[in-house]
């Protein structure tokens, strides 16, 4: 990553392992709690890994100690809400800029939940492509019981996830939705033990950053856009990514490979 000193910060713990970038939020002591600075840090280190493209494949982040992210700092709100008053919406929206970016910059991002993922904690894991969870997570928006609608893109992608029907719920009883709830209704993709969740993390992520790039930046835009167009646009998203991926020689070899192996037979679906 060009330009960031991943020594110099503060709240995160930053790494690149090949073509793979890891985030750790920091804060372990206030349960990876956002303050400014946290937001401020992510936006820096996103908006250089999005300009990696090939280079960085995926994004992971996580939670340090027992929580993945207890939403923002409580002395963050108190120091906000003089600043909105001044600066609304462009202060709120700079906070849903930072969320916005795990959803488009153009890696896979993935967030492994680890523990609580409560408040803008929630927002960015909803804003990343996909969510896997450990045994000891829970979820929830609690904003509603300050009469605050979450603001950095939770009730949309929420809705998109789990439907508007268990949205509304979540929103407006500001109930906690354990794991195994957050397996059935979607909100994550995997549910494993919490000490493997690390493991589970790595395998995914291996898995997707061997990928040619760009395909599953491809995948991605087409899952997220073709259920808002008619099936015969949704078709043509798809075929000119096709169109541009045939043109790699790695591609056409994967192509070969998969001929010549039968496709799924070197598949196994996980034991049960």
């Amino acid at each position: 990553m060009e330009g960031i000193d991943t020594s110099k910060l503060e709240r995160l713990r930053v790494r690149q392992v090949g073509r793979r970038v890891e985030i750790e939020l920091a804060r372990p002591d206030r349960r990876n709690a956002l303050d400014f600075a946290m937001w401020d840090e992510l936006d820096e280190v996103l908006r250089s890994v999005g300009e990696c493209d090939g280079d960085v494949r995926v994004v992971t982040v996580t939670g340090e100690g027992s929580a993945f992210c207890a939403g923002v700092d409580f002395e963050a709100i108190g120091e906000s809400l003089g600043i909105e008053r001044r600066r609304y919406p462009s202060f709120i929206r700079r906070w849903a800029g930072v969320a916005d970016r795990f959803e488009r910059i153009p890696q896979t991002t993935i967030a492994a939940i680890n523990g609580p993922a409560v408040g803008a904690g929630l927002e960015i894991a909803l804003a990343c492509d996909i969510r896997i969870a450990g045994d000891r997570s829970s979820f929830c928006l609690p904003q509603m019981q300050m009469g605050i609608v979450p603001d950095a893109g939770g009730t949309s992608r929420l809705a998109k996830v789990v439907g508007p029907s268990l949205a509304k719920d979540m929103v407006l009883s500001c109930r906690v939705v354990g794991p195994d709830e957050a397996l059935r209704s979607g909100l994550v993709s995997r549910l494993v033990a919490h000490d493997a969740l690390a493991a589970e993390l790595d395998g995914l992520a291996s898995q997707i950053e061997t990928l040619p790039w760009p395909a599953a930046y491809f995948a991605t835009v087409a899952i997220d856009v073709g259920p808002q167009l008619d099936p015969r646009r949704a078709a043509d998203i798809e075929g000119i990514a096709d169109q541009v991926m045939l043109r790699h020689e790695e591609v056409l070899g994967r192509v070969e490979t998969f001929q010549q192996t039968k496709g799924l037979k070197g598949l196994q679906a996980p034991l049960r």
